[in-house]
Order: C-alpha cells, then structure tokens, then sequence
C-alpha cells in the first residue's frame, strides 16, 4: 500500500507540474540539429521568442561539480534583439571576472559575468561570436568560479548553423 501511495504522489506532482507550466508559456521545439535543438516560444505577454541550445561535450577539471551549463543564442524580434549569447554555468561566476571565448582554438572574445549567467557586451559582439560559431567546429568557454577555481567547457558546433536557420526563420 505504500508504495502505490508513494506512486500515487509522484504521478500527481508530475500532473500539477506539467499543466502549471504548460499553461506559463508554450514552447514548441522546431528541430533538433545534431548537438542543438531550436526552439520557439510563445509568452503570456504576446511575445515570440526564438532560440537555440546546447550543452558542453566536455567539462573540466572532471573533479569539480559544475551544475548543468549550457549556451543559448535568442532573438526577440519584439526587442529588436538577434543573436543574444547566453552562457549558464550552474554556478556563480567569481565577481568581476570574465568568460573567455575560444572557437576552433582561437581567442575571439571576453563575456561579461553576472552571477551565473555571462553574455556578450553588445549586439556587435553577440553578431561576430554568432558568426564565428558559424564557420567554427569547436566552442570552449573558460570561466572562473566563485570559489577561483578554472573550469572550461568544450560544446560541439554540428548543427549549429541549422538550428540558427530554423529559429531566424521562426522569428522573421
């Protein structure tokens, strides 16, 4: 009987869960392109959002705990933003520092850091990594956490240039 109570529990918590957040927006996935998966939502506020997101295929040092990083590439035609850079580590960034960007094992670029989160300075910034992510192979971000520990993440760029198509094209 406790099982079945237990099972009972989790089914409906899952229940809740899903139709509470079905009902917060609605997300359709566009396509999966190999290691990046596009997306487009739909806000309570009326607004299209278009993006695009990956995880690493590599982390280090393999001894810490790293949360669950991931890069993101938005465009919110609403705001007039394309190709906003997002990277999230899972961890609070050491304040003050910087996540550096190396594509195909060239610096390109520093990112701002704000708690967790690290973007691009500017629109111009965010259309030059976005355009060297489409000619490039290779992503690695370096970062530094709070504790000062060096982490590095490594994310394939298979795909990317078809998932940047599909969410240009969903967010005209």
């Amino acid at each position: 009987m406790n099982k079945f109570v237990t099972w009972l529990s989790i089914t409906i918590s899952f229940i809740i869960i899903a139709t509470s957040t079905a009902k917060a927006d609605s997300r359709q996935l566009l396509s999966s392109f190999r290691d990046w998966d596009a997306f487009v939502l739909k806000t309570d506020a009326g607004e299209t959002v278009c993006y695009m997101i990956s995880v690493p295929k590599a982390k280090s040092p393999k001894s810490l705990r790293h949360g669950n990083p991931f890069v993101t590439i938005t465009h919110k035609p609403s705001r007039e933003i394309r190709n906003e850079f997002n990277f999230i580590a899972g961890y609070r960034f050491q304040k003050g520092s910087a996540v550096r960007v190396v594509i195909d094992k060239t610096a390109k670029d520093s990112l701002f850091t704000e708690q967790d989160g690290a973007w691009a300075y500017d629109s111009k910034q965010d259309d030059a990594i976005v355009a060297s992510m489409k000619r490039g192979n290779s992503l690695s971000l370096n970062a530094k956490s709070g504790r000062g520990n060096a982490t590095s993440y490594r994310f394939s760029l298979s795909g990317f240039t078809a998932a940047h198509n599909a969410i240009t094209s969903a967010c005209r």
